[in-house]
């Protein structure tokens, strides 16, 4: 009797999913179709394990349905090189599930949906400077995250900075790190290659995370450096690129992490992509992470420190904009579950 229903199971299963693909290319038209086809044709067990996770979370979020470039999402390359598509499928369920336990309703679904959502606005001395977050797929990061935050200088709506990440379980986590009172905690690596747990849970349903981050791009228009300059000096020497990382500070406290995770540059989704295109990658990550005291560990090639955690009041106008964007992250997945919320335990 178990054999039947679990082989009733199965078989329900890939009809959904077959319903899904026939959808979807329904909808996409004949071009687009094959590119799609031929790609699930490729990697037909990760997408058949995507499709049918995103099946299951809309059924038990009572979400509609998903926003095509999310079905479309390859989790075969994404986030470092080196990846199976199984761990694809795995990092972007995990992180998945983290945003539906913290995320606001309205926000789950503008995600869900694809829309853009509005994380707040930091006024400079002379200029405000807005935070929008949306999948990654429509930053032009597909490959480097599931979700991306935006900072755009509001006085000529140009987009100063892009970082796309990963929300992290922490009991996937191949970097320990002992619990201390410091700010700067002390650090015990692992290097077996081997994930270990870390930060095991202190009680039963505690789901503690921090963040992955893919990738973290300027802009690319000509005034782009001239920008960078003028909104570092506008927020009293915070510069953009850091303001996004406080976010992600923000974001790690509030899973209740004493890290970040961050991928270096060899495995940097960017090593995808043919060498005249590598060749357009200009910021050198390894560097980033190691000027923030980050050390070689991790899945992904880093492990970053929270240099930022006890900012509890601003002491100069460059604290202020600083606890600023840190508190924006730290209430961004911060929501408890609403037992009225469809799928909340």
């Amino acid at each position: 009797m178990t054999t039947e229903t679990s082989e009733r199971d199965r078989l329900r299963d890939a009809a959904a999913v077959v319903g899904q693909v026939m959808s979807l290319c329904g909808r996409l038209g004949l071009r687009q179709s094959r590119i799609f086809l031929s790609r699930f044709a490729c990697k037909p067990v990760s997408y058949y394990k995507w499709f049918r996770f995103l099946i299951e979370y809309r059924r038990r979020h009572g979400l509609g349905r998903p926003h095509d470039d999310l079905l479309r999402k390859k989790p075969y390359k994404f986030l470092a090189l080196g990846l199976s598509g199984h761990r694809g499928v795995d990092l972007l369920a995990g992180h998945f599930e983290l945003a539906a336990a913290g995320m606001p309703r309205d926000r789950l679904e503008a995600a869900w949906r694809g829309r853009p959502m509005d994380l707040g606005l930091v006024g400079g001395r002379r200029d405000a400077y807005a935070l929008t977050m949306r999948l990654s797929v429509h930053s032009g990061t597909s490959h480097e995250g599931a979700f991306s935050i935006k900072l755009t200088r509001q006085s000529d709506r140009l987009d100063l900075v892009k970082l796309s990440f990963i929300l992290y379980p922490l009991d996937q986590d191949d970097v320990s790190l002992n619990r201390h009172p410091d700010p700067t905690p002390s650090w015990s690596m692992n290097f077996s290659g081997k994930p270990v747990p870390a930060f095991r849970d202190p009680a039963p349903g505690c789901n503690r995370y921090t963040v992955a981050v893919g990738g973290l791009q300027g802009s690319r228009e000509a005034r782009a450096k001239r920008a960078v300059v003028d909104a570092t000096r506008d927020m009293c020497g915070l510069r953009p690129k850091d303001a996004a990382l406080l976010v992600m500070e923000g974001i790690a406290i509030g899973g209740g992490a004493h890290h970040l995770l961050g991928v270096s540059d060899a495995r940097h989704t960017i090593n995808f992509r043919a060498s005249a295109k590598r060749a357009r990658k200009r910021a050198d990550m390894d560097q980033y992470w190691i000027d923030r005291g980050g050390l070689e560990g991790g899945e992904f090639g880093f492990a970053i420190p929270l240099r930022n955690r006890e900012i509890t009041e601003p002491f100069s106008r460059r604290d202020f904009y600083k606890a600023e964007f840190l508190e924006i992250g730290k209430g961004l997945f911060a929501r408890s579950a609403d037992p009225a919320t469809p799928g909340a335990a």
